[in-house]
């Protein structure tokens, strides 16, 4: 971040200890390298110094970056970045806000430490009370599957209904991707065959690539886009943006066989590789600045400036994201070079980030892993090591997701249902010690457990997604679109399809039905190749015979069709339980 003239202490004990025995209120800045007005408030209010003496003689200064740690910015974050949030010594928010330029913050410094010196005895915590509120049990199990199709076709019907038809995307200005609500939409598409829902998904992905959001001279996505028509963007560019957007264009890619959705996501591929990647050693970086000055140039001009910084942190969410969506491109566009560049990324991450007693860290910096447990770095490892298993058929892969599915089972599970979004034992002070229960990382969960017990047949993990999707069942409308990755997990609950392949790893066939497989749009398919020379107790448990030659079994409902000739594999996969896109 920007140099600035306040003398900032890190998110510890030690820091809040000293706001107690000073009797000050706490200055709580949570920043972003990406973030421009982060950089605009530093380089003006934080730079002022008249706020920097108030600061200094009112408050104790402590700041966060949000990317180390979304925690923390989920529990104080006032609406966006920066997020400036002034706190007791005891962690409970007096007031905030976002950007302050120096006049208004300099007001509000004094307003607010006139406020807490006046009122300090009288400002009651309600940590505690929230703390018990959360835990009261509100929750109907054993719901059956009539609530879930509710569920979908309220999002269904949400997407409808802010979807704009003009310019594609959702609501109005300032216009996000929302990728999950695209990825529900084209599954919609293939389930019920609605014409309406694949639309929305074309005219979005088109109308993206063709506007300001997208840059043609180097590839990748900006963050959003500040107009309705997608013309002028927010200028960051994020590896998780990047990720999701590369799944969505090859997703329509797979379903509809337009080549701008292949050549957009291999322009995303050449941007992340060029700049958001390590190509030496594995892993995908975090983040690249905005810098609106250079994006507005040409290629040949561009080459003559230095690029704006990029934030070479190791996320791992982020890198589980990027290299699931590497795993697909490499099936989707028959390039061996991305699978190869993910699995190195994976077992960089599986080497450095975790740890069989504390689970996952959140981020690796300088060769150093940090912040070991948040639920978003498990559920997303999970994911990817599923992934990674399903193309590799390396057991090891599904060894280690089923290691941290026991990890969230026994740290991370409430008793009401659901999953916290850290450890309790990391709670500490402030607003930490409160455990929030997000529904995108609860989401993700229910997803890679359900993944995990059709190639598994654990029946713990069928419960633990079941009790998961319960538990945000009857509030899904609160959070309307973005509630469309809870949507996507309830599809795979109530509609999977399990692909199962008998026959040897080693042979060529077998090797055919799987690419196959995997090439074939239905993200609600999970694929298996039982070997039965490896696998005997799993296909005795299933019950399929062994033939001559490898053969294929796609299933889903209750039904199984038996595919003998990899070339049908495609076929089965898109049309069993969906609409035949052909392509």
């Amino acid at each position: 971040m920007t140099e600035t003239k306040v003398s900032w202490l890190p998110w510890s004990e030690e820091s809040f200890r000293k706001a107690k025995e000073l009797d000050k209120p706490i200055l709580l800045s949570i920043s972003a390298v990406w973030c421009h007005w982060c950089h605009v408030m530093d380089q003006t209010t934080y730079s002022d110094s008249e706020v920097a003496r108030l600061i200094e003689e009112k408050f104790v200064p402590i700041r966060v970056d949000r990317d180390q740690r979304p925690d923390i910015d989920k529990r104080y974050n006032m609406g966006g970045w920066p997020s400036t949030a002034f706190l007791t010594p005891d962690g409970e928010i007096l007031s905030g806000g976002t950007y302050i330029p120096p006049e208004h913050m300099k007001a509000l410094l004094e307003h607010i430490s006139s406020f807490y010196q006046k009122n300090k005895n009288n400002i009651k915590s309600r940590i505690d009370e929230l703390e018990k509120e959360m835990e009261k049990p509100s929750v109907e199990y054993g719901l059956g599957s009539e609530v879930f199709h509710s569920v979908i076709d309220g999002l269904t019907l949400e997407i409808a209904s802010l979807f704009d038809s003009l310019h594609g995307g959702f609501g109005n200005s300032p216009k996000f991707p929302h990728s999950n609500a695209l990825r529900l939409a084209l599954l919609q598409h293939h389930l019920q065959g609605h014409e309406a829902a694949l639309n929305i998904v074309k005219k979005t992905l088109t109308e993206m690539r063709n506007g300001g959001i997208y840059d043609d001279e180097e590839g990748g996505f900006f963050r959003y886009s500040t107009t309705r028509d997608w013309s002028v963007p927010h200028y960051e560019k994020m590896c998780e943006d990047n990720a999701k957007l590369l799944v969505n264009y090859l997703e329509a890619y797979q379903v509809t066989g337009e080549r701008l959705f292949r050549d957009t996501a291999k322009g995303i591929v050449a941007y992340v590789k060029a700049t958001l990647s390590n190509q030496e050693n594995g892993g995908f970086y975090g983040s690249q600045d905005a810098d609106e000055a250079y994006y507005n140039l040409r290629l040949p001009e561009r080459v003559k400036r230095t690029p704006p910084r990029v934030d070479k942190r190791l996320f791992v969410n982020w890198n589980c994201m990027m290299s699931s969506a590497y795993l697909l491109a490499s099936v989707v566009l028959d390039d061996r070079t991305l699978q190869d560049f993910a699995l190195r990324t994976v077992n960089l991450l599986l080497d450095k980030s975790c740890s069989p007693e504390n689970g996952v860290a959140h981020y690796i910096m300088e060769g150093e892993s940090h912040l070991f447990g948040l639920l978003t770095d498990q559920v997303h490892m999970m994911e990817c090591l599923i992934d990674c298993y399903q193309l590799t058929l390396d057991r090891n892969f599904l060894s280690r997701a089923e290691n941290i599915a026991g990890f969230i089972m026994d740290k991370l599970w409430s008793e009401a249902g659901g999953f916290y979004d850290k450890p309790r034992a990391t709670g500490g002070f402030g607003a930490l010690n409160l455990l929030d229960k997000p529904l995108e990382e609860n989401s993700v969960a229910a997803d890679a457990l359900l993944r995990l017990h059709y190639l598994t047949g654990k029946q713990k993990c069928l419960e633990a997604a079941r009790r998961t999707l319960e538990v945000f069942a009857s509030g899904i409308q609160r959070y309307c679109i973005m509630g469309c990755d809870y949507g996507l997990a309830a599809e795979l609950y109530l509609h999977p399809m399990q692909v199962h392949i008998v026959g040897s790893r080693k042979d060529y066939v077998t090797r055919r039905f799987l690419a196959e497989s995997l090439r074939a749009y239905n993200p609600l398919k999970v694929v298996e190749v039982i070997d039965p020379d490896v696998d005997s107790e799993r296909l005795k448990r299933l019950g399929y015979p062994v033939a001559d030659v490898p053969t294929a079994y796609v299933c889903s409902e209750g039904t199984c069709n038996l595919v003998e000739d990899p070339k049908k594999m495609g076929k089965a996969v898109r049309q069993f339980g969906g609409k035949d896109d052909g392509n």
